[in-house]
């Protein structure tokens, strides 16, 4: 079916752009384009509770083969999901109205478009899947593409259905066949297509390509860490989020975060100094708005840590990292200046009592804390096809369990990682009952959890639907 749909979009190109994977005929549809807005989806609801939401204490188990024996499995949970809200295109309310589809699960990554075999726990032989078998099901999904030869599989793929977003970049497997202008290609490519994403991209040890490059291991692994952060830079500079792989390199990562925080410190300052000089107000004591110095300006808006292996404190460390990335007065000279222009304030003003306390308290908050209206950059998807199947040890799965529980729950993220698109609404349901289970959540609860999260991470929330989504939050008790 895969190979029809993506046969058939080929021979919609012309032939010029068949050859070339950066040229598109008009003809074309956008997939970023085409994808569906906020408006254009409806949650599902618990019957029994009307839509209101209870959070659960989460249960504490003692290994993660406890964890795994109670979760419901892909195919059980596929079905329940479906049952408590039926995957029609329309329905009617009592007045006659039409409502919007309800949207099921929000597969926050995997690589669908590659059609390749089918996984076993994903298979019902005992039931005909041909309402699975195209990209009309309510499953939301995110095809990231692996190289630069998969790049146009993946637009193609994405333009198919409103349902499905495209992300584009270089996975850390894949770098023997780089081409020198893989960069530029892709920067043109995601230029032309602006609300795709960029992934999957990342840093690996256990690479095969780290153990056969020519040049050697060394060589291999700052050849992957200079092509991750040439495709973080670039969705710095276009404001992409990130589909972000890494394994057992997360030592790598926060060395990688924190070389590009401090650059961004420099800058900062650089460009302060400069400011504060050309408008005469070096000698005042630094009298210039903190509020647009941010150090999370210099990272992309959201980053996905996609199947994540990592441990609880991994997670800490991430979370702690982006709490840095708000400190405006991140250098000395400007904690200096901020206290002594609060001081100075102060004693100007001393006869305004309290009510002159409490306007300098809102004026710190207002300028030195930008993280009282900041949204998350980090989240943490799990899947089912590896945190579950190739976690198969008692100590992987009780590492991912407290991984699961580290993570605040509005930065949770629902994956299917698969390869065959088939496949998608069991393994992103099989996602959805690992978090559920680790969590204490009931299953229903978890599914809307993920979704409300995988439409936030995606962008979708974005553009004045923000109150929509804050509203289901609350509903659910999110933890931030």
């Amino acid at each position: 079916m895969a190979d029809q749909i993506l046969q058939n979009e080929q021979n919609s190109l012309n032939p010029s752009c068949r050859d070339n994977p950066l040229s598109f005929s008009s003809s074309f549809s956008c997939p970023c384009c085409s994808f569906l807005s906020y408006n254009d989806l409806f949650l599902p609801v618990t019957a029994t509770t009307g839509g209101e939401r209870e959070e659960i204490d989460a249960p504490i188990k003692k290994n993660g083969e406890e964890e795994e024996e109670d979760m419901m499995s892909p195919l059980d949970a596929l079905d329940q999901i479906r049952i408590a809200s039926p995957p029609t295109e329309e329905e009617e309310d009592n007045k006659g109205e039409k409502r919007r589809k309800r949207v099921l699960l929000v597969d926050t990554h995997g690589h669908p478009h590659l059609n390749r075999e089918r996984q076993s726990h994903y298979i019902n032989p005992d039931k005909d899947e041909n309402d699975d078998n195209n990209n009309n099901s309510n499953t939301i999904r995110l095809s990231c593409a692996v190289s630069e030869s998969d790049w146009t599989q993946t637009l193609q793929y994405a333009s198919t259905s409103k349902s499905i977003l495209p992300a584009l970049g270089i996975h850390p497997w894949y770098l023997s066949s780089l081409s020198p202008t893989y960069l530029h290609d892709l920067e043109i490519l995601l230029q032309q297509h602006p609300n795709a994403i960029v992934g999957e991209i990342g840093l690996c040890k256990v690479a095969k390509f780290i153990r056969t490059y020519e040049e050697g291991k060394t060589a291999a692994l700052e050849l992957q860490r200079r092509v991750f952060r040439e495709q973080l830079e670039l969705a710095v500079r276009l404001k992409r989020v990130v589909s972000v792989h890494c394994v057992q390199q997360h030592g790598v990562l926060m060395s990688l975060l924190k070389e590009m925080r401090e650059e961004a410190k420099i800058r900062i300052a650089k460009e302060r100094k400069l400011e504060q000089k050309g408008d005469g107000r070096e000698e005042e004591g630094g009298g210039d708005d903190n509020s647009k110095w941010c150090l999370a300006d210099a990272f992309p808006p959201k980053i996905g840590m996609h199947s994540f292996t990592g441990t609880a404190h991994h997670v800490k460390e991430l979370l702690a990292f982006e709490e840095s990335l708000y400190d405006t007065f991140s250098d000395r000279r400007g904690k200096k200046k901020a206290k002594k222009k609060k001081k100075k304030k102060k004693q100007k003003e001393d006869d305004d009592g309290n009510q002159h306390d409490d306007a300098v308290e809102k004026d710190e908050n207002t300028i030195q804390n930008p993280a009282l209206k900041r949204k998350p950059i980090f989240y943490f998807g799990f899947s089912h096809s590896i945190n579950v199947v190739m976690c198969s040890s008692s100590k992987s799965r009780k590492q991912g369990i407290e991984a699961i529980r580290a993570v605040p729950t509005n930065r949770l993220l629902a994956e299917s990682d698969v390869h065959s698109h088939e496949d998608v609404p069991a393994a992103t349901a099989g996602s959805v009952s690992y978090i559920a289970k680790a969590i204490g959540w009931d299953l229903m609860d978890t599914a809307e959890l993920t979704a409300l999260n995988g439409f936030e991470f995606l962008g979708v929330g974005d553009g004045g639907n923000d109150d929509v989504l804050q509203q289901q939050q609350q509903k659910l008790g999110m933890s931030s």
